[in-house]
């Protein structure tokens, strides 16, 4: 049995000198048919990279075992190709734009709620849609399943599949609401965001564990029958943060350079050091940050510029293996 993989156009939208922005879709699927479908989107954010080395991953992996493959795999590696061109974090289409904040979209709107209108159309029906991010530059990220609150009882135990490091449940009233994953579940299409570390020295043991994870959840779902992760044991605690009060976020007061420690994954005791802030014309470090309580350091800013009240480190200080919950 062989492999039929199709590049179609999900949206096009006319720009200036008789250009124009198209989003693509490539889909690999088995030639006799088969059933389930699931969706892989990344590019969002045009300044994340590591998706499209994990959509590469995925579909070496799938043309090298062509026969265990029988449902459906779509990819969508550049859903704002223009940002990734010029390596722009916003959609640039006249004024700067995030498009993980314009969905569900709107058929007859402006040229970006047209083109979030095709994508989710395009979507819908799937049996999973997997998001996925690799932070903003310059921190360090574990590898975390992001939900929605209103969605998150439905589908915790899909999260659980990818065995990622933290699943973080946010809450309905944030700008979450507008993303993706969470117009996706409002039309009744299970979607989860899965946000890994940047990586970009050594990309390619990040990229090969989502990987992993991804043709895990394809396993589970009936669509794979080749190499593939175990699914993790039911005893296997994941950390899961359900409040806002979970989250401890860490910033500095002073203005230079940050230079880490590095913590991302580590338990930590409130007063140990996670960095310090230091000024090069001065010689002087300006400030040491320490944890401000115990907890798992989740998110970490690496070594970069800073300013009062940068983003330090996001820490999970609720109830998980060391207080007993399971995710």
């Amino acid at each position: 049995m062989s492999v039929v993989k199709e590049i179609s156009s999900v949206a096009s939208i006319a720009l200036a000198v008789d250009e124009a922005l198209t989003i693509r879709r490539c889909r690999y699927a088995p030639q006799s048919g088969g059933a389930g479908r699931v969706c892989l989107s990344t590019g969002i954010h045009g300044d994340e990279l590591m998706g499209q080395l994990i959509v590469f991953g995925v579909a070496q992996r799938i043309l090298a075992q062509p026969d265990c493959l029988h449902g459906v795999v779509d990819m969508y590696p550049m859903l704002n190709p223009m940002g990734l061109d010029i390596g722009e974090r916003m959609t640039p289409m006249g004024i700067q734009l995030d498009m993980n904040r314009g969905f569900p979209g709107a058929k007859d709107g402006t040229a970006l709620e047209a083109i979030c209108h095709a994508v989710v159309e395009d979507m819908r029906g799937a049996d999973m849609v997997l998001d996925i991010h690799s932070g903003t530059m310059g921190k360090t990220e574990l590898f975390e399943v992001r939900l929605c609150a209103r969605h998150a009882d439905a589908l915790i135990g899909e999260a659980r599949a990818l065995s990622p490091d933290l699943i973080w449940v946010l809450p309905d009233r944030t700008n979450y609401n507008a993303t993706l994953t969470a117009a996706l579940c409002d039309m009744g299409v299970p979607a989860m965001t899965l946000e890994v570390d940047e990586h970009r020295r050594k990309p390619q043991a990040a990229a090969e564990r989502i990987v992993g994870a991804i043709f895990c959840k394809l396993t589970q779902l009936g669509i794979w029958t080749g190499e593939a992760a175990p699914l993790p044991a039911p005893e296997t605690v994941i950390p899961c943060i359900r409040t806002g009060e979970d989250v401890c976020r860490v910033s500095c007061e002073c203005p230079g350079i940050y230079e880490p420690q590095d913590r991302a994954g580590e338990w930590v005791a409130a007063g140990e050091t996670l960095g310090r802030v230091f000024d090069a014309l001065t010689g002087e470090v300006r400030e040491t940050i320490t944890a401000p309580s115990g907890g798992l350091v989740f998110s970490q800013r690496s070594y970069s510029p800073v300013y009062p009240g940068t983003l330090i480190a996001r820490m999970f200080t609720g109830k998980c293996a060391r207080g007993g919950q399971n995710a």
